[in-house]
């Protein structure tokens, strides 16, 4: 049964300064048998990032000292993980935001606050899309 799982085997780095939506997004994401690993800053994920490549990053986009933005170009410029889709999530949610953060290499976004059933939904287009390019 464990195969018809979504997320079982798929390994996912949260990156939110908000311990409580780390949290949060890490209870949706184990309910739907995901792995995940949580990081609060920037530095905190590259530390991760290390050791680990993960299938997904979620980023938020506004944290102290290192943003989102950062974590972005870091990721992007990196061979071993640049093909690591990373979404980005933020309480901003402009036009503006979206395309500033799809323009530093983010692959998808969730504006704050979203439902489970999008978050599982956006982690399944980029799964998707990532299991395409491999093939």
């Amino acid at each position: 049964m464990a195969e018809n799982v979504p997320g079982v085997g798929r390994i996912i780095l949260i990156v939110d300064d908000d311990n409580a939506y780390c949290d949060a997004m890490a209870e949706i994401l184990a309910s739907a048998g995901f792995r995940t690993l949580k990081a609060n800053s920037v530095e905190a994920a590259m530390a991760i990032l290390a050791e680990i490549a993960p299938d997904i990053i979620l980023s938020d986009s506004m944290m102290p000292v290192a943003d989102g933005g950062i974590l972005l170009r870091i990721v992007g410029s990196e061979p071993r993980l640049r093909d690591i889709p990373v979404v980005t999530v933020s309480a901003r949610a402009m036009a503006s935001d979206k395309a500033e953060a799809f323009a530093a290499g983010a692959s998808g976004f969730l504006a704050k606050p979203f439902s489970a059933a999008e978050l599982l939904a956006e982690i399944g287009r980029q799964l998707a899309r990532k299991d395409r390019k491999a093939a």
